[in-house]
C-alpha cells in the first residue's frame, strides 16, 4: 500500500466548507524577510502567502483577530480566498465541499483526494 495514502488514512475527516477569510496585507522589501514584526503576526496563525513584486514581496497573513499596526498592515476582508489540498496541493475555492481533520495543524483534502483515501481499492 502506498505510504502516503496510509498516512492520510490514519485520520478521521469531516465535511467542511471553508469561507473566504480576512487577511492582513503588508509589503516586505527585499532583504527584510526576517522582520520580527512580520514573524510575530504570522506566528498567530502560522499561515502566510508571499507574492513576489518589484522590490520585495506582497504578503498576506491569515487574520483571526488581535492587534496589528494599522500604519504597516492593511486588513483586507475575504483576501484569504482559497485553501490548498494537503495531498495534491490543488486550490480549494471558498465554500467548496472539502474534508478536514480536527488535529492541528488541520489536514484539508479536496473531494477527489478524500475519495481516494476512503477507497479500499486504492493502493
Amino acid at each position: 500500500m502506498d505510504a502516503e495514502l496510509e498516512q492520510f488514512r490514519r485520520y478521521s475527516y469531516k465535511q467542511s466548507r471553508i469561507p473566504a477569510l480576512d487577511a492582513l496585507e503588508v509589503f516586505v522589501p527585499t532583504g527584510q524577510e526576517n522582520d520580527d514584526v512580520i514573524k510575530e503576526v504570522t506566528s498567530r496563525t502560522g499561515s502566510s502567502r508571499w507574492f513576489p513584486v518589484s522590490g520585495g514581496h506582497r504578503v498576506l497573513i491569515l487574520y483571526e483577530g488581535g492587534g496589528y499596526d494599522s500604519r504597516r498592515f492593511t486588513l483586507i476582508k475575504g483576501a484569504w480566498d482559497h485553501e490548498h489540498c494537503t495531498r495534491c496541493r490543488d486550490q480549494i475555492k471558498p465554500m467548496t465541499l472539502c474534508w478536514v481533520t480536527e488535529i492541528v495543524p488541520c489536514i484539508i483534502l479536496c473531494e477527489e483526494c478524500h475519495r481516494l483515501i476512503i477507497s479500499p481499492d486504492a493502493a
